[in-house]
């Protein structure tokens, strides 16, 4: 279910609801169109929501499993942010632990997702045709911001199955799944 209102789309939406924030490419051909947000949680006046689909498929980093020094961190809070967003949007996107788009941890992974099937998700035919893993149903493995385990080149990511593993940073067909807090009262 889609919830919209007048000024920001995101105050009357529930969590579960799926609501069209930004524009980023979508089609194989790389055609813009709106994202759609789910809502996994509201909290006080702020909203965190998570797109519904891998957008786009990048690697973690070239080498390090480090969030903050990171490719993805910055390609998200750079050219995904500029470009996906007018400047009315990024004014409700609330600023996050230094960031305004981010991935989710490995435990947000687990508190926001009931299960292995609710962290499911497919690509958009853009992210595919980026490179993007997918198995037979469609379904990609995506990143998380969590360094994984052994060693300084392995970042935790969701696989195909909506499982929790380990995979080496420097892997280019990661899916993009970015989050957000969103300001209810803007």
């Amino acid at each position: 279910m889609e919830k919209e209102s007048n000024g920001n789309p995101f105050r009357n939406a529930n969590v579960g609801n799926y609501v069209k924030f930004g524009r980023y490419p979508q089609t194989k051909e790389g055609e813009v169109r709106p994202v759609e947000w789910q809502v996994l949680a509201r909290e006080d006046n702020k909203a965190l929501v998570i797109s519904r689909y891998g957008l786009d498929a990048k690697r973690f980093d070239v080498s390090s499993n480090n969030w903050d020094n990171s490719e993805i961190r910055q390609w998200l809070n750079g050219e995904f942010y500029n470009s996906a967003f007018s400047v009315e949007e990024k004014a409700r996107i609330k600023f996050f632990n230094q960031d305004n788009v981010f991935l989710l941890s490995r435990e947000e992974a687990g508190k926001y997702f009931a299960n292995r099937d609710a962290r499911k998700c497919k690509a958009t035919a853009y992210a595919k045709a980026k490179g993007a893993g997918v198995n037979n149903d469609g379904y990609c493995w995506r990143w998380l911001r969590s360094p994984g385990p052994f060693s300084r080149s392995i970042v935790y990511y969701i696989n195909f199955d909506g499982g929790v593993d380990g995979y080496f940073a420097n892997d280019d067909r990661g899916s993009v799944r970015p989050a957000l807090w969103i300001n209810l009262e803007s």
